[in-house]
């Protein structure tokens, strides 16, 4: 009887699972089909969109970014250098900080922030514009509204996710440098020959790849489930998911990215 049970909730999830992922597979075809209608669109509605998103995503976030990116910078420095033996410190500093902040951390927290702030407003955006009937009015003036909603929004992740990795890690190498000193002396001639050793073509090729990645995946999947309320009860419940859901897949890409490209 329990294995019965076992087993149908086993079939009920799995069976769930693979209709949902036909429906966003669905989701993902439309909008490439939608880039048909890319002519038919106004440029400077595309742009006024990006530019809004990109202001949103990107340069409203910088202090958070800032903020985290110096207590982790300085945090990964002080534990390096008091956890780990003094001789020979010069050697592994810089490896470790790259390991660290720019191969992992500077990606992935920028898109853990990324998702908390805008991808669950994204998700809420649109599932206010539809339950208000704004999508429909599109749809009837002949807009293709996913072309219209999604592009701009990849545009403008994809742009501000970059730069905030960027930023992420030089505040992180900087910044934590100077917090550091505060309990440990480090020669800055010493701190900064290890790190700029330490980085390779590499580093800078993948912090591309997972920009790239998370860009696109992170509005995708927000937008997706922005399309899904049918009341104005689903909302926050599709915006949940919207959230968890997209921060369980970064997470297994950014472990499968690693794996590919360092192991």
């Amino acid at each position: 009887m329990i294995l019965e049970r076992l087993v149908r909730n086993i079939t009920k999830r799995l069976t769930g699972f693979i209709r949902g992922l036909r429906s966003f597979m669905g989701f993902v075809v439309s909008i490439f089909v939608s880039f048909k209608s890319f002519r038919h669109l106004r440029f400077r509605s595309i742009y006024s969109i990006a530019v809004n998103q990109t202001r949103f995503t990107g340069v409203d976030a910088l202090p958070l970014i800032v903020f985290i990116a110096l207590l982790l910078g300085g945090t990964v420095i002080i534990q390096a250098t008091k956890n780990f033996p003094k001789f020979g410190i010069e050697d592994f500093l810089g490896n470790l900080l790259v390991i660290i902040i720019a191969r992992e951390m500077g990606p992935l927290v920028t898109a853990i922030i990324v998702v908390s702030r805008s991808g669950s407003a994204i998700a809420t955006e649109i599932a206010t514009q539809k339950q208000k009937g704004e999508i429909q009015s599109l749809e009837i003036l002949g807009i293709n509204t996913t072309l219209y909603i999604v592009f701009p929004r990849i545009v403008a992740s994809f742009i501000a996710i970059f730069s905030l990795i960027i930023i992420f890690d030089i505040v992180a190498f900087f910044g934590g440098y100077l917090i550091s000193l505060t309990t440990v002396f480090i020669p800055v001639d010493i701190f900064f020959e290890s790190l700029l050793n330490s980085f390779n073509f590499l580093d800078l090729i993948i912090t591309l790849l997972k920009s790239l990645i998370y860009g696109i995946l992170i509005p995708v999947i927000c937008c997706y489930y922005g399309f899904k309320p049918e009341s104005d009860f689903q909302i926050p419940i599709y915006v949940s998911k919207a959230v968890v859901r997209t921060l369980v897949i970064l997470f297994v890409i950014n472990a499968l990215v690693s794996a590919l490209f360092y192991f």
